[in-house]
């Protein structure tokens, strides 16, 4: 049978019983019902024995609920039997009742009627399901006794002992030899009392069988039954010591009794809002119900049980504050680490020390996970099989009430920690529910209403669509609603809205709120800055590729032709004016080289790809003009970036440096040069002692890691010229173009890099390019 309450619900009416089953079942989780529209279908269910509780309609077309409590009780005279009518009234009450019904209740309207119902049902069910275990009990103590050979004597008519069995002679005290031809009321006046005396009469007078239970006069203290049958010529008489029969039967109906207010000890459990407030429960129902007048229980927290609640009989003087849960000579700590109760008839005998020396036995019982729950007598031998068991049911209860309670604590402040966020989050959130095609909005964030313009208690039951969906976007909502009522979830998909402020641009998110199917979060995160930089970016990068495409065509192929025409100009004559045309035409080809090098440079970096620092200088050493100048790497790292565009940065970093810190650049240091930022020299000699001749580089990583920097040793770079090396066209070069510098910048931009010089600083010569917002990695890249 287990916990589960089988119900049948006999009514008419499908419609009701079905609707009267559903609501059953959501009281409580341990109904499980039956309907049945025909009382003659549903009386098979109790014949066959398959349900715990009938419940009934008055009004039926077959028979009535009462023409069916007769049918039921002929077959299961004990069953709980509720009448639910929606036909009430006194008289009916009044023939409900004195026919037998277990409970009767009137329908009415509203949902909470189905809770009384279900409480009515469950408490109907455990009284008789208490009833039946306690006549099992007695029909099994019955059989017991009844498998014992009882006393046995014959009286004849005048009082004499005519038979003495050995059981009855041994009440007595004689040999039954002794007792035969004996007057009973002779040789037992006293001890056989009134009350078997006028038995005994009652007999013989009236020739009819007489059965009498009462206290024994020759052995006080001890309850016989005695059945007497009479005859012609005197009595026979049975009797039998019904004392712990009696005392058992009692003690059943205390534990019963018992049983029924630890249930209802539950019921109280569930309007405690505090773990204290339970153990508060815990101790009054041990006081008052078990009788327990020195109990406590303490709670396991932080690796120990610390005291939370005690009775009123304990001195909390004589009981432990806190005690370690792995204390071995403590019987608390013992049942809460191995989870079983214990029962220590003597503590002297036992190894535990208990908190005080006057106690002498003890119960424990762990309370789940929870806590434990002690009791303690000042007298061994004080508590018995029963007492445990009450308490485990205590116990029991107790730990389910705890959970509930950690639970719904729990659940609070995860709503509290949620609606927080909800409010606080700085993008806009909606919860909104799927109607058929359309996102009925349920509630909005403050970052919501900020953002979009509608206020939470304009919004709230609308159609969310129509509020913030462009009309050219509505076909596009539809197919989002549709895919979340499929519980597909969208992640960070661009969606166009409609603003307070204008049209702008998100990456929606949806996630399931949790109250159902049909119900979802939607977050907004505003990428409007970003789409627009986009744009930006796409429109800078369409007019860099149109004038490359000038350049290239326009401005390279004119040159050419002169070009050529120069080579062939200068071989058929001689003339003071070529060599300064000759001079201008490579002018020209160096300044449309760079030009269309800037163009392509400064195209946004759409991929990169992991570059090893070191490879990349190797490279671009190997390519640039360095002439006598050194290399060293101070780090190796990697940096994505792209390939290409990475090498060409450091190429024209490298020719800049070699450049101007030529000898002749060296002697002529106040002249502003195209310059990199000042850096260390590492591993430098003495100035006095190093070559000036020798330009030396370095390349290294920047202090925090966020980049990488480019140095020499070269003169340096005036500081009021640090914000124009990076202008295009700006050079103090009469040869240069004055776009070197211009392509680092380009290069470092369409990466999304910065670029700075460092400033120059009195103990050190040279300038030093610093490249920041870099993603820099430790390890080498794997082989591609």
């Amino acid at each position: 049978m287990g916990n589960a309450i089988r119900v049948l619900l006999v009514d008419d009416d499908s419609a009701i019983a079905d609707l009267t089953a559903t609501y059953l079942q959501r009281a409580n989780d341990r109904i499980e019902t039956v309907v049945e529209t025909d009382p003659d279908d549903a009386l098979a269910h109790v014949v066959g024995g398959e349900v715990d509780c009938v419940v009934s309609d008055y009004e039926m077309p077959e028979m009535d609920g009462l023409e069916f409590l007769d049918r039921v009780r002929e077959a299961a005279p004990y069953l709980p039997f509720v009448l639910f009518t929606g036909k009430g009234s006194e008289e009916i009450a009044s023939e409900a009742i004195s026919a037998g019904v277990t409970d009767y209740l009137q329908k009415g309207t509203g949902t909470d009627q189905y809770a009384v119902l279900a409480n009515r049902v469950e408490n109907a069910v455990a009284q008789y399901r208490a009833e039946r275990e306690a006549e099992e009990a007695d029909e099994q103590i019955r059989r017991i006794f009844e498998r014992i050979t009882d006393a046995f004597f014959a009286l004849d008519d005048d009082w004499q002992f005519r038979y003495v069995n050995e059981r009855a002679a041994d009440f007595f005290g004689h040999d039954p030899e002794q007792l035969l031809g004996e007057d009973i009321r002779e040789a037992f006046d006293v001890e056989m009392g009134q009350q078997f005396r006028d038995a005994y009469r009652e007999a013989l007078e009236t020739q009819e069988p007489v059965t009498l239970e009462a206290e024994s006069k020759f052995r006080p203290g001890t309850l016989l039954e005695v059945r007497i049958y009479p005859a012609e010529d005197g009595l026979s008489v049975y009797f039998r010591n019904v004392t712990e029969r009696r005392r058992a039967q009692l003690e059943l109906r205390e534990t019963k009794q018992k049983i029924e207010a630890l249930h209802d000890v539950a019921a109280r459990a569930v309007a405690c809002e505090s773990e204290q407030e339970v153990y508060d429960l815990a101790i009054e129902t041990a006081e008052e119900i078990l009788a327990f007048d020195l109990c406590t229980v303490d709670a396991h927290e932080d690796g120990a049980l610390r005291t939370r609640a005690v009775s009123k009989m304990v001195s909390t003087d004589d009981y432990y504050d806190e005690t370690p849960i792995d204390a071995e000579d403590n019987l608390a700590a013992r049942a809460y680490r191995e989870g079983e109760s214990s029962l220590v008839e003597d503590l002297r005998e036992t190894g535990a020390v208990p908190a005080e020396s006057e106690y002498r036995s003890a119960l424990t019982v762990p309370i789940g996970d929870f806590a434990v729950f002690q009791a303690v007598t000042k007298e061994p031998d004080g508590f018995d099989a029963d007492d445990r068991e009450l308490t485990e049911l205590l116990s029991a209860h107790v730990s389910e009430a705890l959970a509930r309670v950690r639970t719904e604590t729990e659940l609070r402040a995860e709503r509290d920690r949620f609606a927080a966020l909800f409010e606080n989050v700085p993008n806009s959130v909606l919860r909104y529910e799927i109607d058929g095609a359309d996102a009925v909005c349920k509630s909005v964030n403050p970052a919501f209403e900020d953002v979009f313009g509608w206020s939470e208690d304009v919004i709230v039951g609308d159609p969310v669509d129509d509020y913030i969906l462009p009309e050219d976007c509505h076909e596009e909502g539809r197919s989002l609603n549709e895919r979340v009522r499929h519980g597909d979830r969208i992640e960070g998909e661009e969606a166009h809205r409609r603003t307070c402020c204008g049209d702008r641009d998100f990456l929606l998110h949806t996630a399931p709120a949790g109250n159902g199917e049909t119900e979802a979060f939607a977050i907004y995160v505003d990428i409007t800055e970003q789409k627009e930089r986009e744009r930006q970016l796409a429109r800078q990068n369409e007019r860099l590729e149109e004038f490359a495409s000038v350049v290239s065509h326009d401005l390279r192929n004119p040159l050419n032709v002169a070009l050529g025409r120069f080579d062939l100009l200068e071989s058929e004559c001689d003339s003071s004016h070529l060599a300064p045309i000759g001079r201008s035409l490579d002018r020209m080809d160096s300044l449309v080289e760079d030009l269309l090098t800037l163009a392509r440079q400064g195209q946004v970096v759409d991929e990169t790809e992991p570059v090893a620092l070191s490879a990349a200088a190797e490279a671009a050493w190997e390519t640039a003009d360095t002439k006598e100048a050194t290399l060293s790497l101070a780090d190796n790292v990697v940096v994505d970036a792209d390939p290409a565009r990475f090498r060409e940065l450091l190429e024209n970093l490298f020719r800049n440096a070699v450049e101007h810190s030529s000898p002749g650049s060296r002697s002529e240091s106040d002249d502003a040069e195209e310059r990199g930022p000042a850096s260390n020299r590492p591993g430098a000699d003495d100035a006095a002692e190093r070559d000036d001749s020798v330009t030396r580089i370095e390349v290294g990583v920047l202090d925090d890691c966020t980049g990488f920097y480019v140095a020499d040793d070269g003169p340096g770079i005036p500081q009021d010229l640090h914000g124009n090396v990076f202008d295009h066209g700006f050079t103090t070069d009469e040869e240069g173009t004055g776009f070197g510098l211009a392509i680092v910048e380009s290069i470092a931009d369409a990466h999304g890099w910065s670029v700075d010089i460092a400033d120059d600083r009195d103990d050190e010569t040279g300038a030093r390019f610093e490249f920041s917002r870099v993603t820099v990695h430790e390890s080498e890249p794997a082989e591609r």
